[in-house]
């Protein structure tokens, strides 16, 4: 009678899992009807709540324990910032294995991201260090990685940053194995690739594609380098089709109102969302709070000197909900939300926003342009409706 018994109960679990696994299958699909077959080195995906992406660095510390723990509570998947750990340790590098190890440590099923740039030398990893101004004379075998400013003929620099010369394939050779060095010493799931640019308008018009071709080989070579078990990440970078068929992940970062978030723009995001998820991709959709014209918040921003924390938090709280929409009128799945008014760690991660804790629910379809020459949609989610006019700049969510 006890062994039917066990038979009957184990019997039981075995269809539960199987029903809740079912279930998570029929949730991954793609508002063009797509079944999404995630790869087991992905991050975990739920429609239960907001799947929220975190990205962060402090200029001169680690991560305190009760600082890991409240991260790691808010996502399975973030990234270790560029300067991460370079007071402590004196490379960037160690930083971001001192944090992978605490973060697994604590939720061993969290995906850990490090961060490399494709466009600027920011001196901040063992491999970079040297790329600076007082150091460079020193490696002058180094100076053909670097771009050259076609006026002076010197290395051209953006606020005070060298640039790789992606034309160069010993430079472009030499950034994969550093890139993916960094993510197979230091146990990182994968690595965010920074600006996909190449310096395209310091190589001239008639350098344009070879300057695509040259960026599109670094990220080849780094995927190849990683291994198909490692998410490499790219940074505005899904428009670029070569660079959009060696990539597992792709960020939009909507850095200005003016350029990035365009009622125009935001429409080609959502449709291009939904292309990254036909494709079986991960997609970051990440916004930061915008003070109004004029004020002292923004000029903070634009010299980057993102004080006055109370007031951003403040801000970012009253102007979440704006954004959340413009995500969830597109949210595919493996589509996830970035919000941070900067990319330090005092700068939105460690703020609590309860909408991200509240039921979501699976979409119930597709988006819903309310008509074809207005800039109103909809969507339906199983716990929230949402609207959004990009025209007005206004939006709603009504949480179930």
């Amino acid at each position: 009678m006890m062994k039917k018994f066990v038979t009957i109960v184990l019997g039981m679990s075995t269809f539960c899992l199987a029903s809740v696994r079912d279930n998570q299958a029929d949730s991954l699909v793609t508002t063009s009807g797509v079944p999404f077959e995630a790869p087991k080195h992905y991050p975990a995906f739920s429609w239960d709540k907001v799947p929220v992406y975190m990205m962060f660095a402090h200029d001169d510390r680690l991560l305190q324990d009760s600082e890991t723990r409240k991260i790691a509570a808010e996502s399975d998947f973030i990234c270790i910032e560029k300067n991460h750990g370079l007071k402590p340790f004196g490379d960037a590098v160690l930083g971001l294995e001192h944090e992978a190890r605490a973060f697994k440590k604590l939720k061993p099923e969290i995906v850990v991201l490090g961060y490399l740039n494709a466009a600027l030398a920011y001196p901040f990893t063992r491999y970079t260090q040297m790329l600076t101004a007082d150091q460079i004379s020193q490696y002058p075998e180094m100076k053909a990685y670097l771009v050259s400013d076609p006026k002076t003929g010197k290395p051209a620099q953006k606020r005070g940053l060298y640039g790789y010369n992606v034309l160069n394939p010993e430079m472009r050779s030499w950034w994969s194995d550093s890139a993916a060095e960094m993510v197979l010493q230091t146990g990182a799931d994968g690595i965010f690739i920074d600006q996909m640019h190449g310096w395209a308008w310091l190589h001239g018009s008639t350098n344009s594609q070879a300057v695509v071709d040259g960026v599109a080989d670094m990220m080849a070579q780094l995927k190849a380098k990683i291994g198909s078990d490692k998410i490499l990440l790219a940074n505005n970078g899904a428009h670029i089709d070569q660079v959009f068929d060696v990539s597992d992940a792709f960020m939009f970062e909507h850095y200005n109102r003016t350029v990035t978030h365009t009622k125009e723009k935001l429409l080609e995001d959502w449709q291009l969302m939904e292309k990254i998820a036909d494709a079986g991709k991960i997609c970051i959709y990440r916004f930061g709070a915008e003070p109004e014209s004029g004020s002292l918040l923004l000029e903070a921003g634009r010299t980057g000197k993102l004080n006055h924390k109370k007031k951003w938090a403040e801000l970012s709280k009253e102007q979440l909900e704006f954004y959340l929409s413009l995500y969830l009128i597109g949210a595919q799945p493996y589509s996830y939300f970035q919000w941070s008014w900067g990319w330090g760690l005092t700068t939105g991660p460690l703020e609590h926003y309860p909408e991200f804790h509240k039921p979501l629910g699976k979409p119930l379809g597709k988006y819903t342009r309310t008509h074809p020459d207005l800039w109103e949609f909809t969507r339906e989610f199983e716990h929230a409706s949402v609207w959004v006019d990009t025209d007005k700049w206004e939006a709603e969510i009504k949480w179930k």
